[in-house]
């Protein structure tokens, strides 16, 4: 078997041909790295390791710190609710004045929202307040839905601001724990 063999020889423009090819595959890496980056966030803003929401525990999602202003007296456990489609806590009896409720979901209400709140740089939807009751979501393209649910029983008579406003630090929180911020 004989192999054939050419040779090329380097003529005067071999070594603008090599710059142009070093040049390319410079912009070619470039692109992929930048690429990359792009992807190692959401498409709204969500970090990599951002929590979905069927995997994330919303009863750890906030604490005493931001619950405590919404309860009159003695902030109540958190107890964990059983629903299909979606995970949530409640603190406080549902017959109670006072309850906290965060659920994780994974797609908003199709509700028109009233007006809108920010937390975590995260723009959120106002779904129902009153003086009694506020509803809030924050929702993804990715990771799924945060709503919570406030309702203010005695101390919306004695405090004035019971405005979904109170809600905004618990929500702050809550989507920094799940790294939704946008």
């Amino acid at each position: 078997m004989k192999i054939k063999t050419t040779s090329i020889e380097a003529g005067p423009s071999a070594p603008r041909l090599l710059t142009r090819l070093a040049a390319g595959a410079g912009a070619l890496a470039a692109a992929a790295s930048l690429a990359a980056c792009g992807n190692a966030s959401g498409s709204d803003g969500e970090s990599a390791d951002a929590a979905k929401w069927d995997t994330a525990d919303p009863c750890t999602l906030v604490d005493d710190s931001t619950l405590t202003p919404l309860f009159p007296g003695a902030l109540p456990a958190s107890a964990p609710l059983e629903s299909s489609g979606r995970n949530a806590c409640r603190w406080g009896e549902a017959d109670s004045f006072n309850t906290v409720t965060v659920t994780l979901t994974s797609a908003p209400q199709s509700h028109d929202p009233l007006r809108s709140i920010t937390a975590a740089g995260r723009e959120g939807k106002v779904i129902g307040e009153n003086k009694y009751q506020c509803v809030v979501e924050f929702a993804t393209d990715d990771s799924g839905t945060l709503s919570i649910e406030t309702k203010f029983g005695i101390d919306a008579i004695v405090n004035p601001d019971t405005s979904c406003d109170r809600v905004a630090p618990s929500a702050e929180q809550a989507l920094t724990n799940l790294s939704w911020e946008a």
